[in-house]
């Protein structure tokens, strides 16, 4: 026992003291994205996106209408024009990640005559966050506009009082939910997703120098355990405090950024636990047959940004193609990403069991071919 405990020890002080880059990759790594991206998401969606207004009728129906855009969370009126040069000028030269509204001569007349009028959202969609979020606003604005006329022009035809006129205008009232991010917010979308990127790269990093360290000089108890023991031991000090990273990002979400964190430390473990010990014996394998860590990082740091994009998180998995989804199922991450954020958000996920004993297995097979080539490397020390 005493022989296991100076190991422990031993690493522990190469990882927080002399080789202090490896605690600070292994802890701190998905924290410090979580803060970051979290930050920059903190509102959560687009709002205020500038608008150019070119109102051609300039009557009051028409100004009703640009007023409801300008008092919208969604708009900034910051522009004014009359003409249809204005919207290409405005586009040439201050219009970047904005939108404009077009309304034609004539709109007044045909709604007060019942011919039907156009109206015509101009949106710059170089950034598809902008322009959706353009499109769902404007859309719901000129729904409650048509609904408002629609009841005026009905009770002054038929004389209906405005509630019989509001049911004669729609007969079916529709609705909807949103489960999980009722607002549509990106921080609840993205944040934990980079979180979990970032903590699988500091930990497949913290691994590699655990191995490949030019500073490592193995303790002579290390040379009375078997390969396997040896390969045990360091892993189960990765597992503990790459759980404890896991652990500190989620807290730090909850506390500070009020992020959803539903499942219970059962679920958590499963998942995380699962992830996290295969993570390490790939860093192991992969670190076993790299010649230095510089090599390891490139090798790594070239895997993280498609396993994130290929991992169904941000794009699902089911539009890609056949062969992209193929490649997306060798990825580690592709079985944590859409389980964590479903486990953060509803507190449950359908194939978590199976996810896990995936990641499980493969950390499985992996254990025994990281054990023996730490141990060759051991010897070349």
């Amino acid at each position: 026992m005493k022989k296991i405990f100076a190991i422990v020890k031993y690493e522990i002080a190469n990882i927080f003291l002399h080789d202090i880059r490896r605690g600070i990759l292994l802890i701190f790594a998905a924290s410090a994205y979580l803060l970051l991206f979290s930050w920059l998401y903190l509102f959560g969606i687009v709002n205020h996106i500038p608008m150019l207004i070119v109102d051609q009728d300039n009557t009051a129906i028409s100004r009703n209408l640009t007023q409801k855009f300008a008092d919208s969370d969604a708009f900034e009126a910051v522009a004014w024009g009359d003409k249809l040069e204005d919207v290409e000028s405005w586009f040439h030269t201050q219009g970047r990640h904005s939108a404009a509204l077009v309304i034609p001569k004539d709109f007044g007349k045909k709604i007060q005559t019942e011919t039907q009028s156009n109206v015509m959202l101009v949106v710059d969609a170089s950034n598809i966050i902008v322009s959706s979020n353009s499109n769902i606003a404007a859309f719901d604005i000129v729904q409650s506009f048509n609904q408002e006329m629609g009841r005026k022009l009905i009770a002054r035809d038929v004389s209906q009082v405005p509630y019989l006129a509001e049911l004669r205008l729609e007969p079916v009232k529709f609705n909807y939910r949103i489960l999980g991010n009722p607002q549509l917010d990106y921080l609840r979308f993205f944040v934990f997703g980079l979180a979990l990127i970032a903590m699988q790269q500091g930990i497949l990093l913290a691994v590699a120098a655990a191995v490949l360290w030019q500073g490592n000089k193995p303790l002579q108890a290390e040379w009375e355990l078997k390969p396997w023991q040896r390969w045990l031991l360091k892993s189960c000090i990765y597992w503990v405090l790459g759980m404890a990273a896991y652990a500190l990002f989620l807290n730090i979400g909850s506390t500070f950024f009020v992020l959803p964190v539903a499942a219970g430390l059962k679920q958590h473990l499963l998942i995380g636990g699962s992830f996290i010990f295969c993570l390490i014996q790939l860093a192991g394998v992969l670190a076993g047959v790299c010649k230095d860590e510089l090599l390891f990082t490139r090798i790594s740091v070239s895997y993280t940004v498609p396993a994130f994009i290929l991992s169904g998180f941000t794009w699902p998995l089911e539009p890609m193609p056949s062969w992209v989804r193929f490649l997306a199922y060798f990825s580690p991450y592709t079985y944590v990403s859409e389980a964590a954020r479903s486990l953060y958000i509803y507190g449950y996920y359908y194939r978590l069991n199976t996810n896990a004993a995936l990641l499980f297995a493969v950390g499985l097979v992996c254990f025994p071919l990281a054990a023996r080539l730490y141990s060759k490397r051991m010897h070349r020390c």
